[in-house]
């Protein structure tokens, strides 16, 4: 049996369990581990750390067997599947979108699109969107561990230019080919901003921590205002049923205009006209670009190319 093979029967045995199990039931349960109880303790201690770097959550918990207590093991299936966010069609077919044009490196957008929506993936296949990456974006090794904590709101401790930092994060960002942490510093009492990649060491998850309401002006730079070219003026009409989300997201200083049916006019200052197609496309057909002619122009041609190639 390979080792493969062995570890989707440990992930699975470990899911499946009511209570947490010993390394010893873990020996009777999974094949493919060698008889000599030194060895199997080597494999399994192996097996035990490959599965914790591929980011599942292994919980160590005591059982007390004969008397005695000893370590067990399970995966907790909360943190393990991914909750139905209640995505509608359209939102699933933008995130789906989204994950066939972007990926992070040496991760795969499909694992977790099987996971939100298992019963309507082919559907989305077959709906002709692009079946090639436009772009990869660098992985640092903190990544998922701050993805993570952002999602769970809890707060992070890692070392930063010789320095500890104790910090609740905000969101992360992709800015001028580096991932950029938005976070309070909990021991500075302020906000700060780290490059990822210059994290030293592990980031080890804490206690849950949320971080308090951003101060007046304090943001990170959206992704279309980064880049050398000069700023142009971009205005966007977002539909009634997205735009609450869209005066949030940009700051109500970026509407324009306030339509009667509950639209808005935003104005988007433009740098980088690939990243605007990104954050325009996200609202599928509930927001279209209004000016100026050349922006408005490259989002119509790209949108007639992806329309004109034959789905894969």
């Amino acid at each position: 049996m390979s080792r493969i093979e062995r570890l989707v029967n440990l992930t699975a045995a470990l899911l499946a369990t009511e209570r947490a199990l010993t390394a010893e039931e873990l020996r009777d349960r999974v094949p493919g581990y060698p008889e000599d109880k030194a060895s199997f303790r080597r494999q399994f201690e192996r097996d035990k750390d490959a599965l914790r770097e591929l980011g599942l959550p292994l919980l160590l918990e005591s059982q007390r067997i004969g008397g005695d207590e000893q370590s067990a093991y399970r995966i907790d299936p909360d943190r393990y599947y991914l909750r139905d966010p209640g995505l509608t069609p359209d939102e699933l077919s933008a995130l789906h979108l989204a994950s066939r044009m972007v990926r992070v490196e040496g991760l795969s957008a499909g694992d977790g699109m099987w996971k939100l929506a298992a019963d309507r993936i082919d559907a989305l296949d077959d709906a002709g969107l692009p079946g090639t990456t436009d772009a990869v974006l660098p992985a640092a090794a903190a990544l998922s561990v701050i993805f993570q904590a952002i999602g769970e709101s809890r707060e992070i401790v890692f070392a930063y230019r010789g320095d500890n930092r104790q910090v609740a994060p905000r969101s992360l960002a992709f800015r001028a080919g580096h991932w950029y942490l938005s976070a309070f510093d909990i021991n500075r009492s302020d906000e700060r901003s780290f490059r990822v990649d210059r994290i030293e060491g592990h980031v080890v998850l804490g206690a849950t921590a949320t971080a308090p309401p951003s101060p007046a002006g304090h943001r990170m730079g959206h992704p279309w205002e980064l880049g050398e070219a000069p700023p142009v003026e971009a205005l966007v009409r977002i539909d009634g049923r997205q735009a609450p989300w869209a005066v949030r997201h940009l700051g109500p200083e970026a509407v324009r205009h306030t339509h009667t049916d509950g639209a808005v006019t935003v104005a988007l200052s433009v740098r980088s006209p690939d990243a605007m197609r990104s954050f325009v496309l996200g609202f599928l057909d509930g927001a279209v670009v209004l000016s100026p002619p050349e922006l408005r122009a490259l989002m119509v041609d790209w949108l007639s190319t992806m329309v004109a190639e034959p789905s894969m």
